[in-house]
């Protein structure tokens, strides 16, 4: 079951990562909560709003399946047909959490629409939900159950994909960076940046709720930058196991410590778009926390370079930390000063904890 999970639901959402990147940004980034709800209230109430979000979820149900289709066809997928010395229940018990596992965005959505109908005193409606999940649950298996009863004998022989740029591919570390990260670990990138987009979005909804200062989008904030950590230590392994031949390379030391601030302030960008658009923090108040989380960051980074990628127990040294950051924005240091600090630190102490 975990070798059916891995191989296909996994490798789903590792090669469509970047699409659902695009999707967060869009629905988090230029979509506030106001239009969320009217949307969800759309369907919920509207004449065919049910119908409509039937046949959304149905697309989406049938890209799955077409994806299971086509996967199970490559030739380094034939032991997926071994499933079927599974027993009759089995198989179908499987394929089914298989399904399940696909429809994960829609079954989120199906908790979000509850949630509306509960605050809304509309739960009356909500009963067409409880039907579509088993109905495309069963759709998604039926389709796996027939491309298992129908295997491919033959290797199918088809020109190199992928996009082709009609320019050259950049020679640019940065550029490697990114793009390995989005074709190796685009679950990583997909889950650690939906988790600083929610509490991003989250913090600046609550900012609007009433007259505050820069100290609580400052302190919400800084939490969202700090669960990029996690992508912050896939660019770790990048440099120190992927591409080896990088550490050897004629790099100035500060050039190196620069590509390091530039890939962070890249990636906590999402986040910061999405602190813009709900919420009226003025251009200097939002430069000011976006500089504190790229502080944050750079200088987890370069702890990773201290523990050579492997601290004792990082969950506490990051919740210390985070704590202590907290502390002294609350006895309101300036936002300017804790990133000068920071940063003047991890120009110093960069040379000490960097080993080639």
């Amino acid at each position: 079951m975990k070798t059916l999970l891995t191989s296909t639901v996994y490798e789903f959402f590792r090669r469509r990562a970047g699409m659902f990147l695009v999707l967060l940004g869009i629905l988090f980034g230029f979509m506030g909560g106001a239009e969320h709800h009217a949307i969800a209230v759309f369907f919920l109430t509207g004449s065919y709003g049910m119908l409509y979000l039937f046949c959304i979820w149905l697309l989406y149900s049938l890209f799955c399946a077409q994806f299971v289709y086509q996967l199970w066809k490559l030739p380094e997928y034939t032991f997926i047909y071994d499933a079927r010395v599974w027993p009759v229940f089995v198989r179908v018990k499987r394929l089914t959490f298989m399904a399940l596992a696909f429809l994960q965005p829609i079954l989120y959505y199906g908790v979000y629409l509850i949630s509306i109908a509960a605050q809304d005193k509309i739960l009356t409606n909500i009963w067409p939900v409880f039907i579509y999940y088993p109905l495309l649950a069963a759709l998604l298996a039926g389709i796996a159950e027939w491309r298992l009863r129908n295997p491919i004998r033959y290797v199918a022989i088809s020109s190199a994909g992928g996009i082709k740029w009609p320019f050259r591919r950049p020679v640019s570390w940065l550029y490697w960076s990114v793009e390995w990260l989005f074709q190796e670990r685009g679950v990583t990138l997909l889950v650690g940046k939906l988790g600083p987009i929610l509490g991003a979005t989250g913090t600046m909804l609550y900012y609007s709720t009433d007259v505050y200062d820069l100290r609580l989008p400052a302190v919400g904030l800084s939490l969202a930058y700090l669960l990029n950590s996690g992508i912050s230590f896939e660019y770790y392994k990048w440099e120190n196991e992927i591409c080896l031949w990088g550490r050897s390379m004629p790099v100035s030391p500060f050039r190196r410590f620069m590509r390091i601030v530039i890939f962070h302030a890249i990636i906590i960008l999402p986040e910061t778009f999405a602190a813009i658009r709900n919420a009226a923090l003025s251009v200097g108040e939002i430069l000011q926390v976006y500089l504190l989380g790229l502080t944050i960051l750079t200088v987890i980074h370069l702890f990773f370079y201290k523990k050579e990628g492997q601290p004792d127990d990082p969950l506490k040294v990051f919740l210390f930390g985070f704590v202590g950051l907290t502390l002294l924005i609350l006895y309101k240091i300036p936002l300017l000063l804790l990133v000068a600090a920071g940063m003047l630190f991890s120009v110093l102490i960069y040379p000490k904890w960097y080993k080639i």
